[in-house]
């Protein structure tokens, strides 16, 4: 078949299941999950996948799952992500009332793409005329958030990274993967590089007693307010860097008013654009909250676990999707990658092993994590995605996958996956200023 017409008859396909992808869209919209609990989405698109005919290996990263699409030739094998989860924003118009979930970050759509991918790829006939295998991998817990929970799963022994790619990668997931990529919501076509950040879970102890006798006691609280102000000092230090964040949040200050606490609890998060700033950010940051929490005549553990790797997309493989953006959106002027986002995305740990791009595209409407954010555009977030990503397949794949198998080459070049492991291990660590 001519490379002109496996595009149209790729793209046919997809328009033709029109309504059918809207509605899955729609129907994820409003079944929002957060992380590691996408037990609904999942089913529901794993029963989708089975319905075309495809073979579903699931329960991977709790939540997760894999569909292969093999051409019966050899090739590389090419992965394409959907994220499966939702934010948490309780005070979102249209969150689930129990939980206060909402896919105010658009992860519906990319959800939906997969179902379109495989739509696009599997009735339009064009595999005959591809070499290799397309991977459909929904992907969960990309969200940063909910860091007990998650610590819970660690502690239960059910996780090991807070962050659905990254556990993916631990188990195994992406060890035949060749080259991977997405397409996530935004008010632009193209890919853009990313900050990587740590998480942290931080306890000040002190000694509870009265509050009317406060002397006797070490107020936690007091180890807490002196943390944040070092916190605030340190920022100072990496002010002539537009891309070092440092965000945290109390989640628990004490139980009684009439009582000095002796526990305090704050959540935080350091984004840094290398992996060797994050180190160095990270080091610092225990350094200052341990000993304001000494000099409060208190103790302070950090718990630190990796978030994500700071992302760099493959070029040769952008260039691909953005001549597939320029044909399914002509006249388009795109310039990729001219920002760089201070923004985080477990994308970053899957380029760090293997050629990826994270990509964007429309269909949102508000602000990003927002509570006015919804969908503004079906066709183009769950139809036009789907083209996208199904295109970009057949780009790689066409022409005894000339394409894929070049920039599948740079594989040699990025970070094995066992000293991805090793790496990330050693940012997740424990620390006490009773060790100082």
């Amino acid at each position: 078949m001519a490379t002109c017409n496996l595009r149209q008859s790729v793209i046919d396909a997809i328009k033709a299941k029109n309504d059918f992808l809207c509605n899955v869209g729609e129907h994820i919209w409003k079944n929002p999950e957060p992380g590691f609990r996408e037990v609904k989405t999942s089913a529901y698109l794993t029963g989708l996948l089975r319905d075309m005919g495809l073979e579903v290996k699931t329960g991977l990263a709790v939540t997760g799952f894999r569909a292969d699409i093999d051409t019966g030739r050899p090739g590389p094998t090419v992965a394409v992500l959907g994220e499966l989860d939702s934010l948490v924003l309780p005070n979102h118009p249209e969150c689930d009332k129990n939980t206060g979930a909402v896919h105010a970050c658009g992860h519906n759509a990319s959800a939906t793409s997969l179902i379109g991918t495989a739509v696009g790829l599997l009735e339009s006939g064009v595999l005959d005329s591809l070499c290799g295998k397309i991977a459909l991998i929904g992907t969960p817990a990309e969200e940063g958030i909910e860091m007990d929970y998650r610590k819970g799963l660690i502690d239960a022994g059910k996780i090991q990274s807070i962050s659905g790619k990254s556990q993916l990668i631990r188990e195994g997931v992406f060890d035949d993967i060749d080259i991977s990529y997405m397409h996530h919501l935004s008010s632009h076509y193209g890919y853009n590089d990313h900050n990587g950040c740590v998480n942290k879970k931080i306890t000040i102890h002190g000694k509870s007693c009265h509050a009317a006798s406060p002397q006797k006691g070490h107020n936690a609280l007091n180890g807490s307010t002196m943390a944040l102000n070092a916190i605030a000092m340190l920022r100072e230090v990496y002010s002539d860097n537009a891309y070092v964040r440092i965000h945290g949040i109390i989640t628990n200050g004490g139980d009684a008013v009439n009582i000095i606490p002796d526990t305090v609890t704050m959540e935080y998060m350091l984004r840094a654009p290398t992996l060797e700033s994050i180190v160095s950010l990270n080091d610092r940051f225990d350094k200052v909250v341990m000993y304001a929490a000494k000099a409060a005549e208190c103790e302070a553990v950090i718990e630190t676990v990796h978030g994500y790797m700071p992302l760099y997309d493959d070029p040769e493989l952008g260039e691909v999707m953005c001549d597939v953006v320029r044909e399914v959106v002509p006249g388009i002027e795109l310039v990729p990658n001219q920002k760089f986002f201070s923004s985080c995305t477990d994308m970053g740990d899957i380029a760090m092993i293997i050629p990826a791009v994270h990509g964007y595209c429309l269909g949102g409407k508000g602000t990003s994590h927002g509570i006015d954010y919804g969908i503004g555009d079906q066709y183009k977030a769950y139809v036009e995605n789907s083209i996208l990503n199904a295109l970009i397949a057949v780009e790689l794949l066409r022409d005894d996958a000339a394409k894929g198998s070049k920039i599948a080459a740079g594989k040699k070049d990025l970070l094995p996956i066992p000293e991805y492991i090793k790496t990330i291990n050693n940012l997740s660590k424990t620390v006490r200023s009773a060790d100082l």
